[in-house]
C-alpha cells in the first residue's frame, strides 16, 4: 500500500461538506503513482470513483492526464500536412456500425493524414471498436507503432492501441472491468497521442463535457483540436444539424453547428447506421466505396472525412464546407478503394 496515495485518497474523499476541487499538482501526483503501480486496487477505485461522483475541472482533468501524455511512447510524424489524431469512446459501440474507419480512409485518398487511436476490451461497454470495422475492410490492425508510422506515409492512415503506446494505462483494464463505471481514465485516455506534433479530434457522448474537454486542451498547450458530440461517444459526428462542435484553435474555443444543407448532404444520424452484423457492415460500406450503397451512411462518410480534412488544413481561413468536394472526389475517383487495395508493407500490417 503506498502511503502517499493513501494521503491523497484522504483528501479527495473528505466528506460531503468538503467535498470539492482537487489541487491540479495532487491530480498529476496521484496518476503518476496509479501508472507507476504504486497505489492498490482498492486505493485507486476508491479515489477514481469519488472523482467521478464529485465531477473532474479542466484542471483536475489536465492534472491526471499531464503523467499519461510524458509516459506515452513517441513516433515520428511523416513530412507533409499535419497528421490529425482521432479519439472518441476507447469502449466501442453497440447499436450502430462504424463510418470513421472509413471516413479516415477516405480523408486519406483526398491527402489528409488520420491516426486512430482506440482499445479493445475497455469497460464498461467493450463494445464494437473501429479496429474491427477495418478487420472487416481486410485491414490488419492494430499497428505497431513502428507499423503505423509506416502506414501513416503510404497509405495516409493508420490505426494502434494504447497498448502499444501507453501500456500502464492498458495495464489498468482489468481494474477498471471491476469499478463497473467510466472515471477520469475515459477522459484522459483520449487526450494523448504517441504524435507529439498533432491536432486532435475528440468525440464525446455528453454535451456538457464538451467545453470542459476543450479547456483541459487548452491547459495542455494543444494549439489545435476539435471536440464534438458523436455518435455513441465514437469518433463519428452527427449530421443532424444540431451536434456542437467545440473547435480549440491557440488558446481560444469557438462553439458551432454544421448545417446538412451548407454541406449540400442529407441530414444523417444514428438510425442511418444500424448494426445488423458484419456480413451487412460490408456489403454496406463496400457499396459506398464503389459508388452506391445508402446516401444517408455516405454523407456521414463525406462529412467525417471533411472534419479530418479540415482540422488538417494549414489555411486557417477554410471552413468545412472547403472540404467536402475533396472527399466526395476521392470517393467517385476511386481513390479511397484503391487504398483499401493496395498491399501495405509488412511491417506496418503485422
Amino acid at each position: 500500500m503506498s502511503e502517499e496515495f493513501r494521503e491523497i485518497l484522504k483528501l479527495r474523499a473528505r466528506g460531503p461538506t468538503h467535498l470539492g476541487e482537487l489541487d491540479p499538482t495532487m491530480c498529476e501526483r496521484a496518476m503518476e503513482l496509479i501508472l507507476a503501480g504504486e497505489a492498490t486496487p482498492a486505493q485507486i477505485g476508491g479515489f477514481l470513483l469519488v472523482g467521478r461522483a464529485v465531477g473532474d475541472t479542466a484542471a483536475e482533468t489536465a492534472g491526471y492526464t499531464r503523467p499519461m501524455r510524458s509516459l506515452t511512447r513517441k513516433m515520428e510524424a511523416p513530412s507533409g500536412p499535419p497528421t490529425v489524431t482521432v479519439t472518441g469512446g476507447f469502449d466501442g459501440k453497440l447499436r450502430t456500425s462504424n463510418v470513421g474507419a472509413a471516413a479516415s480512409i477516405v480523408a486519406a485518398a483526398a491527402g489528409g493524414r488520420t491516426l486512430l487511436l482506440g482499445c479493445e476490451g475497455t469497460p464498461p461497454k467493450a463494445g464494437r471498436t473501429f479496429f474491427d470495422t477495418l478487420r472487416v475492410l481486410g485491414i490488419s490492425v492494430p499497428q505497431s507503432l513502428e507499423g503505423t508510422e509506416i502506414s501513416l506515409a503510404e497509405r495516409g492512415f493508420a490505426a494502434t492501441s494504447v497498448e502499444h503506446y501507453l501500456p500502464e494505462l492498458h495495464a489498468l483494464l482489468p481494474l477498471r472491468w471491476e469499478i463497473a463505471r467510466r472515471t477520469v481514465l475515459s477522459v484522459a485516455e483520449k487526450l494523448v497521442s504517441p504524435l507529439t506534433d498533432t491536432r486532435l479530434m475528440v468525440g464525446v457522448t455528453h454535451r456538457p463535457f464538451l467545453r470542459t474537454i476543450a479547456e483541459t486542451l487548452i491547459l495542455l498547450g494543444v494549439e489545435h483540436a476539435l471536440v464534438y458530440q458523436a455518435i455513441e461517444g465514437s469518433d463519428e459526428a452527427p449530421l443532424d444539424g444540431s451536434s456542437s462542435l467545440f473547435r480549440v484553435r491557440e488558446g481560444s474555443i469557438e462553439e458551432f453547428t454544421v448545417a446538412p444543407e451548407s454541406l449540400r448532404l442529407p441530414r444523417s444520424t444514428k438510425a442511418h447506421i444500424p448494426w445488423n452484423g458484419r456480413q451487412d457492415e460490408l456489403e454496406g460500406l463496400r457499396a459506398i466505396f464503389e459508388n452506391s450503397g445508402s446516401p444517408e451512411a455516405r454523407a456521414l462518410i463525406l462529412y467525417n472525412a471533411a472534419l479530418r480534412l479540415w482540422m488538417g488544413d494549414e489555411d486557417a481561413r477554410s471552413g468545412v464546407e472547403d472540404h467536402i468536394d475533396r472527399a466526395r472526389d476521392a470517393l467517385e475517383s476511386g481513390a479511397a478503394l484503391r487504398i483499401l487495395e493496395e498491399p501495405l508493407s509488412a511491417v506496418a500490417s503485422g
